[in-house]
Formats: C-alpha cells, sequence, structure tokens
C-alpha cells in the first residue's frame, strides 16, 4: 500500500480470475436482479465447474447512452474442453484471488451470449486450447456475491 502526497491511502486488489461455476440461468431462483451491489445465493443451487487454463480475464465496460447507463462484462478463458454447450443459456459464478465472487447473468434477457473459437496456431508455442468469451450487457454492474 503506498501513501499520495494528500495522505490518501491507495488500495488494489488482485483481480485475477481463478475460478468459473455455471449454472443454467432457470435454475437461478429469482427473475431479475434488485438494487442491491451485493447479495446473497442459497447454498443448494447445483453449480458446474469450468475447466479453465488459469487465470481467466474479465472486462467490465461502463457507458452511457441517450441518459442510459448500461455495463458490458465480457469473460474470457481458454481451455482444453471439446463439446462446449453453447445451447443453454447459463449464468456464471466468477471468484477472483481473493474470494470475492460476480454473478454474470439472470434469468431475463439479456443473456450472456458465450462464444467458443477452435484455436488453430500457425506456431508451435501458441496454445491450442479453445477460447470462450462469454458477454453479458445490463443496466447495472455485476453484483458481488457474500
Amino acid at each position: 500500500m503506498r501513501t499520495t502526497p494528500n495522505r490518501f491511502k491507495i488500495m488494489r486488489h488482485l483481480n485475477f480470475i481463478t475460478d468459473i461455476q455455471r449454472i443454467p440461468v432457470e435454475n437461478l431462483p429469482f427473475d431479475a436482479l434488485l438494487g442491491n451491489k451485493t447479495f446473497s445465493l442459497p447454498d443448494n443451487l447445483d453449480w458446474e465447474k469450468v475447466t479453465f487454463k488459469r487465470p481467466a480475464k474479465l472486462e467490465i465496460t461502463e457507458k452511457v447512452d441517450d441518459k442510459v447507463r448500461t455495463y458490458t462484462h465480457k469473460l474470457t478463458y481458454s481451455t482444453c474442453e471439446e463439446d462446449i454447450d453453447t445451447d443453454t443459456i447459463y449464468a456464471y459464478l466468477v471468484t477472483d484471488i481473493d474470494g470475492r465472487k460476480r454473478l454474470l447473468g439472470i434469468p431475463s434477457r439479456p443473456y450472456p451470449i458465450a462464444t467458443v473459437s477452435e484455436v488453430h496456431p500457425d506456431s508451435y508455442g501458441t496454445s491450442t486450447l479453445n477460447e470462450v468469451a462469454v458477454s453479458w450487457t445490463a443496466t447495472r454492474k455485476a453484483p458481488l456475491i457474500q
């Protein structure tokens, strides 16, 4: 931690995504997110663990257009899984290295959209893992889960 000249402390968190879980959106116990920035999920949800090369990348972009604030979330990860299900609509629970969790997706539109790229590199030193990009646009930032 460092101190700036005006004596405010600046803290940075390690934002590396180290865990990804997913669940079909229809299995979530709610239809819409409330205005809360954090909330809890029941422990009995049947999350599927995603196998991926760590760390994954999560970008959250904020934009105001016609006085409407929108957040675009993009989760990108590499995986050795070959038959990745893109027909089922999933919500994703991502956890960073400090244990903070965010939920991407809800059981109503707009849904998270997963795109899979099968990689055939042009050099032997490049990864051949499949790349998955999950995009979700919402009028609120993905909430923190307690």
